[in-house]
């Protein structure tokens, strides 16, 4: 039965590793001092922030380098994986929220959540340790790669990285 659910196991489907790459993104855009708005874009960082091969890609598209069809093919891929990640990323907030890790209030503007990160001990440890430190400095990289990443509407984080007639295409 072991290995049954060790073959079942997926890395990016674990909420430890969801908690601990949104607190990451977090700690790294400073949502301390002021916070992550609307929700839904912790889910486009998250796919490129959860390995080394797609970070190295979100660079590819942003230095806007000429996409063969595969790389399409893996842009269409990661925004669509992105728009599944949502609702599990709400549900780690929702947790940290309650773990008072974290604290998420509804923008009146435009209805989204938006979340500000409170320093608490647990975390702390954390990153004094060194332990997230490949993460935050992914983290910090993406951040300044695409500039007021914090504040940006999600369209507009889209269209920075997939291309406005991409993800038109693609929602429709």
């Amino acid at each position: 039965m072991d290995s049954k659910k060790r073959m079942m196991f997926i890395l990016e489907e674990d909420y430890y590793f969801i908690t601990i790459k949104i607190l990451s993104i977090l700690t790294a855009l400073e949502c301390d001092e002021k916070p992550f708005e609307d929700h839904r874009k912790l889910g486009i960082i998250f796919e490129f922030i959860k390995d080394e091969k797609n970070f190295n890609f979100l660079q590819k598209l942003l230095n806007n380098k000429e996409l063969d069809l595969f790389d399409n093919e893996r842009a269409i891929k990661i925004f669509c994986e992105s728009k599944l990640d949502v609702s599990v990323i709400k549900r780690v907030l929702f947790f940290l929220e309650k773990q008072e890790m974290l604290e998420l209030s509804r923008s009146i503007k435009n209805s989204n959540i938006n979340v500000m990160l409170k320093r608490v001990d647990k975390f702390n440890e954390l990153v004094n340790e060194g332990i997230l430190d490949d993460d935050l400095e992914r983290c910090r990289t993406v951040k300044r790669l695409i500039p007021r990443l914090r504040s940006l509407k999600l369209d507009t984080l889209q269209t920075k990285i997939f291309g406005y007639n991409e993800v038109e295409k693609w929602e429709d």
